[in-house]
C-alpha cells in the first residue's frame, strides 16, 4: 500500500505543477498586432515643375532705377502686380506694367500701362489677357490690350511673355490707330528649391528698353529678387511736344509676397 502511494506521488506532482523541463506557452495579447510606423515619404515635387498653388494671392513689385550717362539725367522702370489664384484653374489680377520714368531734356517723361488681367492657369502653362489703358507724357495715351503666355510652372522652369498693343491717336496724323506697344519677357531657371536664375527684359516702340540678369531667392513666404549687369535706355518722346532721353546701367530689385 505504501509502495503504491509512493509510486503515485510523482504523477500527482506533474499533474498539479507541470513538467519544469517544458516551457509554458507565452500568452498572446488580445489586441491587434503592432505595426511599425511608416516613414514619411520624401518630397517628390520636381524643382523644374512644382504644382501650381491654389487659393493664393500674390503681390509682386519690381524696380530698376538708374543714373543716366548724359549729364543731369535719371530714370527707372518698374512694375507692380496683384493676382489671386482660385481653386479652379483661373487667376484674376491688377497690373501696372510697365511704369517708366525719365528726367532729362524738357523735363520728366513718364509712361504707364494699367490693366485688369485674367488667365487660365494650370501646372504647366498659363494663357490670359489684360485690358486697360496707357498714359504717357510726351506721347500718346489710349487703350491697352495685352495677351500673356507662360510656358512652364510658375515656381519652376518657365518662360513668360506679355505682348501689349495700344489704340491711340497717331503721333503724326492724329487719327486713332492700333499697333504694337511693348513686349516683356522673363526666363526663370531653378537652381535649388529656393534659388533660381532669372533673365528679364523689355522693349517698346516708345524707344525704351531694358535687360537684367540675376538671382531670385525665396525667404519663407516671400521672394527677393536682385539683378544687375543691365543696360537701360529710354526715349519717351513726341516730335511735337518735347522729349526726355537717358540711358545707363541699373540694379534691379524686386519683392514677391504670397498670402
Amino acid at each position: 500500500m505504501i509502495a503504491a502511494v509512493t509510486a503515485l506521488l510523482p504523477a500527482l506532482w506533474l499533474a498539479v505543477v507541470g513538467d519544469p523541463l517544458v516551457a509554458a506557452p507565452t500568452p498572446s495579447s488580445s489586441g491587434p498586432p503592432a505595426v511599425a510606423a511608416a516613414a514619411p515619404a520624401p518630397a517628390t515635387d520636381s524643382i523644374w515643375a512644382p504644382p501650381q498653388q491654389r487659393e493664393m494671392t500674390r503681390l509682386e513689385l519690381r524696380l530698376s532705377p538708374f543714373l543716366g550717362v548724359p549729364t543731369n539725367s535719371w530714370g527707372g522702370v518698374g512694375e507692380a502686380r496683384l493676382e489671386h489664384y482660385f481653386r479652379a484653374p483661373f487667376m484674376v489680377g491688377l497690373e501696372l506694367a510697365p511704369l517708366a520714368v525719365v528726367a532729362s531734356g524738357d523735363g520728366p517723361g513718364a509712361l504707364a500701362q494699367a490693366r485688369v488681367h485674367g488667365a487660365y492657369v494650370n501646372d504647366y502653362f498659363a494663357i490670359g489677357l489684360g485690358l486697360g489703358g496707357q498714359l504717357q507724357r510726351f506721347g500718346r495715351s489710349g487703350l491697352s490690350v495685352a495677351p500673356t503666355l507662360r510656358l512652364g510652372a510658375l515656381d519652376g522652369l518657365h518662360l513668360s511673355l506679355e505682348y501689349a498693343y495700344t489704340r491711340a491717336p497717331n503721333r503724326y496724323t492724329g487719327q486713332p490707330s492700333t499697333g504694337f506697344s511693348d513686349v516683356l519677357a522673363t526666363l526663370a531657371v531653378p537652381l535649388t528649391r529656393r534659388l533660381s536664375l532669372e533673365l528679364d527684359g523689355g522693349l517698346a516702340l516708345q524707344a525704351w528698353a531694358y535687360t537684367t540678369i540675376g538671382l531670385r531667392h525665396r525667404l519663407g513666404g516671400a521672394w527677393l529678387t536682385d539683378r544687375g549687369g543691365c543696360n537701360y535706355t529710354a526715349d519717351l518722346a513726341s516730335p511735337c511736344s518735347g522729349s526726355a532721353v537717358s540711358f545707363g546701367p541699373t540694379i534691379s530689385v524686386g519683392l514677391e509676397r504670397r498670402f
